[in-house]
């Protein structure tokens, strides 16, 4: 917060898999941590919370339930600054669809192009 205010410029940051991570920087996310277990989520989320421009941290639920530090997991579960968002796995069937709704949700359009 500035004056009060909160600051309207904070940035998005993804932990994954390296090619989640990647997929977000060729979309204009360059701040990204490529986790493939528990610790190394772990390591990065202890790094973001340091990051005060960090508004928004996103994060595969599979990548977050590898997480055994308790702390670390109430931070996920409570924190506002930043928000820490969960979503499906890469090339996880079942969660394509939840996935698709998701972006839908996030800026009113279907990439995907079904109905």
């Amino acid at each position: 917060m500035e004056n009060g205010r909160m600051n309207s410029k904070y940035k998005i940051a993804v932990i994954g898999r390296p090619e989640l991570t990647l997929g977000f920087r060729l979309s204009g996310t360059p701040i990204s941590y490529d986790a493939e277990g528990g610790e190394d989520a772990e390591n990065a989320v202890r790094e973001l919370m340091q990051n005060n421009e960090i508004g928004l941290v996103i994060i595969p639920t599979v990548l977050a339930r590898k997480i055994k530090d308790k702390k670390i997991l109430n931070i996920i579960e409570s924190s506002i600054s930043p928000i820490f968002v969960e979503i499906p796995e890469y090339g996880d069937e079942k969660s394509a669809d939840t996935l698709r709704k998701l972006i839908i949700r996030a800026i009113g359009i279907d990439i995907a192009g079904k109905k």
